[in-house]
């Protein structure tokens, strides 16, 4: 490109401000009952023309940047929540990447995710897209949000692991763990979203201050760049929990929250009106073949659900421990999100940082990738026990231990740089670390909300629950497991708890 472009400042906001409005009421078109898990997943509610996003995707970057005028664009690929094009030209050093999002959680998503990518770029050397402009509004020819960044080098690591020789592999996650130990040795005093200054009076509470802790300067890097002065805010929390299907439309705080008991009573609060808001009636708005299973066993969904918030004040203190710093933390650091060089195998990118947050240390699981972990690999979903699929828990006990060797070495070059978070030195505190992140785990979206039974597993292994706790596997043997319309035995399904606590101790 030339000169003129190259020496602007960016990343460049497009859209105009604007004042705050609620969610659109038809956000339901985008989102559709899994084929094969029944849960709701994002969609294109559109079908697609090429030609004519085309147009609108040059009109829309040759109104700012007169040097796309003769941009040859085409479509790249789709994702989770975008569609890509990529802008690219002969004469060009570099080629773009132009990304359009669903309206999932309209400019809170957007907006942060490039003060994110800003903040990453100025704080750590970790090599991720440059954002040349974006919009977060969707008053456009589009009718959507978008992002235009540079195109980085280099393969999907999923296309590459199985031609990789062991100590590639081992090089390659030692070097991406020298970059996340700059990036978790950012701490913050909150946690949330960053957000570029300039829009802190949309993206904070009413109640929340600009104002910092900065433990009277001993941390340098508490909080940097953060507050009165800086071009970054932390403000409200961008992340599946909060937004995921109906959630955005729910009432309580999106933060920033001051202490890990606040954010995880919100979660827990998103996580009961989700259950009792349940769409399961196929043809209406919503619906999902998870919430029909749901709204079949809900007395007793709703019963499970109770012991569970009940365990939060036991588990989860009032105040913040050490395991309690907030990190900024990419939690896809996976396969198809981390790029290589084919040649070198020498790590090119770190791309996707959507709905990255700041969050509690621990839940970090010491800052493990994605692809190096197997917290990602989950039970049989409601939907397949309910058409009679067994579940898989021998297999992810198998698939776990044939990844312990071929990951091994990788996981252990990587936490050997990387080091651990806090101090878990005394049984009190792995303890304690061990009960927030059990339930973590329960809130998440792939969780409770799909798998109730496998809660009511985690509750009994672990003896939660006082005189309820024989009671916490009954999904197992009664109600949940009866929408299989088996008659299976209570410690087939109660097994499942076995395996996976055994698995992961």
């Amino acid at each position: 490109m030339g000169a003129q472009f190259t020496n602007r400042d960016f990343p460049i906001r497009v859209s105009h401000a604007h004042e705050p409005k609620p969610p659109a009421a038809d956000l339901y078109r985008y989102w559709r009952s899994h084929e094969e898990e029944g849960y709701l997943e994002r969609h294109w509610p559109d079908e697609l023309d090429h030609d004519a996003w085309v147009s609108s995707i040059r009109k829309i970057l040759v109104r700012q940047f007169p040097e796309f005028v003769d941009a040859e664009i085409q479509y790249f690929a789709k994702g989770t929540f975008n569609r890509l094009y990529s802008l690219t030209n002969p004469s060009w050093e570099k080629a773009y990447i132009f990304r359009v999002s669903i309206p999932v959680e309209p400019f809170f998503k957007t907006e942060s995710e490039i003060a994110t990518m800003e903040y990453v770029r100025r704080h750590t050397s970790m090599p991720i897209p440059r954002v040349i402009a974006f919009s977060s509004s969707d008053d456009n020819e589009l009718g959507y949000e978008w992002i235009m960044m540079e195109m980085m080098p280099g393969k999907p690591l999923r296309k590459l692991w199985a031609t990789m020789p062991d100590a590639a592999r081992v090089e390659l996650f030692a070097e991406l763990a020298s970059y996340v130990k700059q990036l978790v040795a950012l701490r913050f005093s909150k946690f949330g979203n960053l957000y570029f200054a300039d829009v802190a009076d949309r993206v904070l509470a009413l109640q929340a201050s600009l104002s910092v802790t900065t433990c009277n300067g001993i941390d340098a890097n508490m909080d940097r760049d953060i507050g009165p002065g800086g071009s970054f805010v932390l403000g409200r929390i961008v992340a599946q929990d909060f937004f995921f299907d109906k959630r955005i439309y729910y009432s309580g705080s999106r933060g920033p929250f001051n202490t890990t008991r606040e954010l995880v009573d919100m979660r827990v609060e998103l996580l009961g009106q989700r259950i009792r808001n349940l769409a399961p009636v196929e043809g209406e708005a919503w619906y999902c073949e998870n919430d029909r299973e749901l709204d079949r066993n809900k007395d007793r969904v709703y019963e499970l659900f109770e012991q569970l918030k009940t365990l939060v004040s036991r588990l989860v203190p009032p105040d913040n421990g050490p395991e309690d710093v907030g990190v900024l933390w990419h939690d896809d650091l996976s396969e198809h999100n981390l790029l290589v060089d084919p040649v070198t195998f020498r790590l090119t990118a770190v791309v996707d940082w959507e709905s990255v947050s700041i969050v509690p240390a621990y839940e970090t699981y010491d800052a493990r990738p994605a692809w190096l972990s197997d917290r990602d690999w989950r039970p049989t979903p409601l939907v397949q026990l309910a058409r009679g699929v067994p579940p898989n828990d021998e297999f992810l006990v198998a698939d776990k231990l044939r990844r312990v060797g071929e990951m091994g070495p990788a996981r252990l070059a990587y936490h050997a740089i990387v080091g651990p978070l806090y101090d878990t030195s005394s049984p009190e505190a792995r303890q304690r670390v061990k009960n927030k992140q059990g339930i973590a785990k329960q809130l998440e979206i792939a969780s409770f909300q799909h798998r109730p039974w496998w809660t009511a597993a985690w509750l009994a292994e672990n003896g939660f629950g006082g005189g309820h706790a024989a009671q916490a596997a009954k999904p197992a043997d009664n109600a949940l497991a009866d929408i299989s319309n088996q008659n299976r035995a209570a410690d087939q399904i109660h097994g499942v708890g076995k395996h996976y606590a055994a698995a992961n101790s």
